[in-house]
């Protein structure tokens, strides 16, 4: 049925078809776009707070339990929700992109995926300029390329897909590894420096930030 499917935007007769295709790929896109620098910018992108249910007067279990609710909210859950964004990346990518390897597109999606979570740790704002320019600028390079607007050579993207998930675990790992590289580093700075801050501040609760 897939391989039907660009015989009916390829007559005459099914331009406006063609062209409210190709108009909704392109919102689809920069919605995810948005969401994409929105969300994946954030250094702290979870807001589970889980070291709530530390309820220990200990003190020593009470820095084990911080310890071991700081794991599973940041070094568990937010690799993993990290790379659901750079799946979602790659598949869109792949479907923009003409002539580029999917190993390629892999390195791509990979390499802005953890420069943006880097410098999520750096400055916030920095991480929004660059999770939102290069996408927007792939879209800009793929509308002014020649073929873009070929529905079969679109749908023929669409059937590489598959292929894109053969070397997954490897760009994970890596993903994975910078973050905890990151969280590990955060971690120790925050516990060896002289603690001067506010009962209220702790390193294990979430900063909010008005804009």
């Amino acid at each position: 049925m897939l391989e039907e499917l660009p015989i009916l935007f390829t007559t005459e007769e099914n331009l406006i078809l063609t062209l409210a295709f190709f108009t909704t790929v392109i919102i689809l896109y920069s919605i995810f776009v948005f969401y994409f620098y929105m969300f994946l910018a954030k250094k702290n992108i979870i807001k589970l707070n889980l070291n709530q249910y530390n309820q220990y007067e200990n003190p020593t279990l009470a820095k084990i339990f911080a310890g071991i609710f700081y794991i599973i909210e940041y070094i568990i859950l937010l690799p993993v929700l990290t790379f659901f964004w750079f799946g979602v990346l790659a598949i869109l990518t792949l479907l923009l992109a003409k002539g580029i390897a999917v190993k390629t597109i892999l390195l791509i999606a990979a390499a802005l995926v953890t420069s943006v979570r880097v410098t999520s740790f750096i400055n916030e704002d920095l991480a929004k300029e660059l999770a939102k320019m290069v996408p927007f600028t792939l879209l800009v390079i793929a509308i002014s390329t020649a073929g873009f607007f070929e529905i079969p050579l679109f749908f023929y993207r669409i059937s590489e897909i598959p292929s894109l998930f053969s070397n997954v675990p490897y760009y994970l790992l890596f993903i994975v590894g910078v973050e905890l590289i990151m969280r590990i580093i955060e971690f120790l700075n925050a516990t060896l420096k002289p603690s001067n801050t506010t009962d209220n501040e702790t390193l294990f609760e979430e900063k909010t930030k008005t804009e």
